[in-house]
């Protein structure tokens, strides 16, 4: 059912609304809100009308107007019926945050934001004493209809929810977090699944957050101005309390783990229900901290679990975004879930060692055969996964400590060598200077190249593939047969860097990060852009290059070195294709 309304109609509603003395036409408002045969624009013009009408209300005291001896029963009744349309409006408001109209969708955003912010500053200037008070209820209408729908949020109300508040507000930031985590609570307490998208929603909104505070002075910009006045109030005594702090002697650190337990202690006996704002923890950068860190563990810790997708997208920021923000009695419940990640196997093993090796190497997390575990995700896979690169940039880094034992070194270049027979000719590429780089780190591996068992091949090799403890493989009894038969690989780049390994070991180490990125696109690109230095046995004097054709004439050879380079001769490529 459509309604008759135009501009002109709404403009008419709000002038009989300027007394206030009848409010029965906001009901009218609402409807057009909710109508779908209304036109956008008065759309538009309804929202504002309603957003005007209700800040005047808030102010006055006529919705959230304290409990007065003097209000009789019609007050009363009317307040109840604003409170209720107020909370219609909220409520529209979050399912125009979904709305087919870019406009629609940020408008909404910020009415709801602004009237949020007039609520706040009423019950803070109302409280008795004054004290800065958040509108918690009208806020967690604004996040639900964020996180949860049919459909995943917007990009362009993510990106206004992301530049204007979370990101920029440090009050709307705390308490979002904090909302998020009850939301999270809420569906695992009875372990039912969450949301279809509330899970990728957080998720995004966190990986494109990049303005946690790191230091107390950052937190210094509020929505509601009465906690950005309290914040300013408290700013000297935080820096005399900072500055004792960082004059502390070496107890400090024990004192510190003492005040975190405790304040966990709190946290825990506090009651969940509890409609308490402690407005107040929006200035402390250990709120802030705990808020963060809880939103990422309490949406890990998901009793149904969460898809490989979003356990993927975790994984690649883990140790960047949440690790540095963490509480030691954190670390080792987030290391828990990293090593079911692991063990696991797959894609998201690989991508858990990066966030388990800096809490071992920065949080002296104690974590029982890493070299085990790290040395079963060396199997076929893993020299043709997308992530390839970036494992191994970790393995290098794993492995470069000096004093790990020879045997458990030669286990992984022996391992790696065995892979590399089936591997495609880039990951063969990244391997060889990967070899060589280990070798030379660890000297006491060089046996590899120098036993007698190199010529013999796999009738004398006395490693063991398939045992899974790499001190337990006899890699150090057996040789790289398997780098050295690459010496005749079909693929000249192959067989030419494989050959180093048969030379002095007098070189530098490679530069890893020349091939990692290393794919057939790459490889083939290098190659039709070699310069010929020997003319072929067929060459007629006519095609330059692979792929050339015959728009130059080369006299000489020398001709040939000096100005042939693949790629150079323009043409059509299809049809000189078969050229010679």
């Amino acid at each position: 059912m459509g309604f008759r309304v135009n501009s002109d109609k709404i403009l008419e509603i709000e002038r009989s609304l300027s007394s206030l003395s009848d409010l029965n036409p906001i009901q009218d408002l609402l409807g057009y809100l909710n109508a779908d045969g209304v036109d956008g624009r008065v759309k538009h013009k309804t929202l504002f009308v309603l957003q005007r009408v209700f800040s005047t209300l808030l102010v006055n005291g006529r919705i959230l107007g304290l409990k007065s001896t003097s209000d009789n029963e019609a007050i009363t009744l009317t307040k109840k019926w604003l409170l209720d349309k107020y909370t219609r409006f909220f409520n529209t408001l979050g399912t125009l945050f979904h709305s087919t109209e870019h406009s629609l969708r940020i408008t909404s955003l910020h009415i709801s934001m602004s009237l949020l912010r007039t609520e706040s500053s009423y019950i803070s200037n109302k409280t008795v004493p004054p004290s800065p008070q958040f509108a918690i209820d009208s806020f967690r209408r604004i996040v639900r209809p964020l996180l949860i729908n049919k459909k995943p949020m917007f990009d362009d109300v993510r990106s206004e929810w992301l530049d204007k508040w979370i990101g920029k507000c440090d009050d709307i930031r705390y308490f979002f977090f904090k909302e998020t985590i009850h939301l999270f609570r809420e569906f695992d307490a009875v372990s039912s699944p969450r949301p279809k998208h509330l899970t990728s929603n957080v998720l995004t909104l966190l990986e494109n957050l990049h303005s946690m505070p790191t230091h107390q002075s950052e937190i210094d910009e509020f929505w509601v101005p009465e906690i950005a006045r309290q914040e300013k109030e408290q700013v000297k005594e935080s820096n005399l309390e900072q500055s004792k702090q960082d004059n502390q002697d070496w107890t400090a650190y024990f004192d510190q783990m003492i005040a975190d337990e405790e304040e966990e202690k709190e946290s825990k006996a506090t009651d969940k229900n509890s409609k308490k704002n402690k407005v107040r923890d929006t200035i402390s950068l250990s709120a802030h901290r705990a808020m963060y860190s809880g939103v990422w563990l309490t949406m890990l810790k998901c009793p149904t679990g969460l898809d490989v997708n979003e356990n993927r997208r975790a994984l690649i920021v883990l140790h960047q975004l949440v690790i540095p923000f963490l509480k030691p009695s954190e670390r080792a419940s987030l290391a828990d879930w990293l090593s079911d990640c692991c063990d696991a196997g797959g894609v998201n093993a690989l991508l858990a060692l990066n966030s388990l090796w800096r809490l071992m190497r920065d949080h002296n997390l104690d974590y029982p055969d890493f070299y085990k575990r790290l040395y079963a995700l060396c199997d076929r896979n893993v020299l043709h996964v997308l992530y390839r690169a970036r494992f191994f940039r970790m393995l290098d880094l794993f492995l470069s400590s000096t004093h790990l034992p020879a045997l458990l070194v030669a286990a992984f270049i022996k391992r790696l060598s065995r892979l590399s027979i089936s591997a495609s000719p880039a990951a063969i590429v990244m391997l060889i200077p990967f070899t060589y780089n280990l070798l030379k780190r660890h000297p006491g591996c060089m046996h590899l190249i120098h036993s007698d068992r190199a010529v013999q091949g796999v009738d004398a090799d006395m490693y063991t593939f398939d045992e899974p403890d790499p001190m337990q493989s006899n890699a150090l009894d057996s040789s790289l047969w398997e780098l050295a038969s690459h010496q005749s690989h079909y693929h000249s780049s192959v067989n030419r860097l494989a050959l180093i390994l048969s030379q002095v070991f007098s070189k530098p180490n490679f530069a890893l990060e020349d091939f990692l990125d290393h794919a057939y696109k790459t490889m083939f690109d290098t190659e039709i852009r070699r310069k010929i230095k020997t003319t072929p046995a067929t060459y007629d004097g006519k095609s330059v290059g692979v792929f050339g054709g015959h728009k130059r004439k080369l006299d000489s050879i020398a001709d040939v070195d000096e100005k042939n380079a693949i790629g150079s001769i323009q043409g059509d490529i299809v049809a000189q294709l078969f050229e010679f």
